[in-house]
């Protein structure tokens, strides 16, 4: 990795770094107030509605943003046509939302969605219009533009929302402070691009045709992805209702922040740094470890000490009324466990330009864990979380032998790169664990402290112990100087 190239990761995690642990704050605090505010058959109603309009947002932009950024030659005087293409591709969701709401309303058998989806729907109308502007600060690996906004964001979301939802307006509350993000975010980007670089009133579908079948690819891997994240929703929605899906949005919630937070901070640096350097497999190889191993540094522990701390965590953080979500998120964890090493997998695959291995990889899982999950609901929300634990190892292997196969990377090199997180978060969890039980009858609130404390002191010596280098390795990517 050249000079340059290294600074720009570097500064490219650092802030992504920052955006997210402020993010991951904000969401968290968010959360926990409006779980107290809102019923599990709010939170039920926004995860059924979010089901929809994030299945639409695959395709907001034709697969077009990843490849500019995998494209090298893209030249700036054909960027309006990508521009007015992600536009148009917006007003089509729009109206496509708006058409099929009758028949999500009859799929959930729930009135209320159809307003609900309807006023979602404007957001079709807006965040495209940033959508290219965020692309070429991802290209340019300008994460500090990107993450100061991102931020900012996030806070006007928080407010806005929890004002809502203290006003009593439910769910709207929930519907209302995403498009209050989404309008406030794209005139931010505007804001930054305005001397820089503006959208001419030029189209040309020459222009983008050659990144079109790259993008509808990636379009069907997007779309495959999200059903594959979101077939538990929409089973347990169908056939369980809207408040058994509230206790199990907000388990998984819990789950996925890892994986939608802290894992960005390595994956959104990591595609357009491999697709830099593509054509070189022996730096894509050293580059795939070292993002793998970053990633489960920092998810492991989280996830495992979630699954830990849960019974505490959920009581004191949520309400004793989200106590059905205990279960749940603990089984959930462990499937976060092997979602997170599945993270990088897509960087690869797109810096390779083969997003159609990643679709036809989401259209086997998808099918299998719609399979598993509709045979869980007989045992409720807890039968489908285990259903979908059970899929996840054999899904590894398969997955990462295409991906060690595609860099001619060796599993063993693979495993190395993940082994001492792992072996790190087995030790916390027994510390934690033989703790919790040697104090079991203290209160919720010390038993807590003292697990999360026992945690954050076992896992970093465990980790020095194990692995020293390492330790020098995140002082360079905290401190952004090489």
């Amino acid at each position: 990795m050249t000079h340059g190239l290294k600074t720009q990761v570097i500064s490219g995690v650092k802030w992504s770094g920052v955006s997210v642990g402020i993010m991951t704050g904000f969401t968290f605090a968010t959360t926990a107030v409006l779980a107290r505010i809102l019923s599990p058959s709010d939170f039920g109603l926004m995860g059924m509605i979010m089901i929809v309009i994030g299945f639409a947002q695959t395709f907001a932009d034709m697969g077009l943003s990843n490849a500019i950024i995998h494209r090298q030659d893209i030249e700036s005087g054909n960027l309006s046509s990508f521009f007015w293409a992600n536009v148009l591709s917006g007003i089509l969701l729009f109206l496509l939302v708006v058409l099929v709401r009758p028949l999500v309303v009859g799929f959930f058998e729930e009135p209320r969605l159809s307003s609900y989806l309807l006023l979602a729907a404007f957001i079709f109308l807006i965040t495209p219009v940033g959508q290219l502007f965020t692309t070429l600060l991802r290209k340019e690996m300008e994460f500090n533009t990107l993450s100061k906004i991102e931020i900012a964001g996030a806070v006007v979301y928080s407010v806005s929302t929890i004002a809502l939802a203290s006003a009593h307006y439910g769910v709207l509350s929930l519907v209302l402070g995403q498009l209050i993000r989404s309008l406030f975010t794209v005139l931010c980007l505007f804001a930054v691009f305005r001397k820089r670089w503006m959208p001419r009133f030029h189209f040309s579908l020459d222009e983008i045709r050659s990144c079109l079948s790259f993008g509808a690819f990636q379009m069907g891997e997007r779309a495959m992805n999200y059903l594959t994240a979101n077939i538990d929703y929409i089973i347990i929605g169908r056939i369980l209702g809207p408040t058994a899906l509230g206790f199990y949005t907000l388990a998984y919630n819990l789950m996925i922040v890892p994986l939608t937070k802290i894992n960005p901070i390595i994956t959104r640096v990591a595609f357009p740094t491999f697709a830099k350097i593509q054509n070189d497999p022996s730096r894509l190889q050293r580059g795939y470890c070292k993002a793998s191993k970053y990633i489960s540094t920092v998810t492991f522990p989280m996830l495992v000490g979630m699954f830990a701390v849960a019974p505490e965590f959920v009581n004191l953080v949520y309400g004793p009324k989200w106590e059905p979500s205990i279960v749940v998120l603990q089984v959930l964890c462990l499937v976060g466990v092997f979602k997170c090493l599945g993270n990088p997998v897509g960087s690869i695959l797109l810096a390779k330009g083969r997003a159609d291995i990643g679709f036809y990889i989401n259209v086997s899982v998808v099918t299998l864990i719609a399979l598993a999950a509709f045979i869980g609901t007989r045992w409720g929300i807890y039968g489908v979380a285990v259903a979908i634990l059970l899929l996840q190892f054999p899904f590894f292997l398969i997955i990462q032998s295409i991906v060690n196969r595609l860099i001619e990377l060796s599993f063993m090199r693979y495993l190395k790169a993940v082994a001492v997180p792992a072996a790190c978060s087995a030790v916390m969890f027994l510390a934690v664990s033989s703790l919790r039980l040697c104090l079991v009858h203290i209160d919720q609130i010390p038993l807590l402290s003292i697990g999360i404390l026992a945690g954050l002191v076992t896992y970093p010596t465990a980790y020095y112990i194990m692995d020293r280098a390492a330790f020098r390795e995140v002082k360079t990517l905290v401190t952004g100087r090489l």
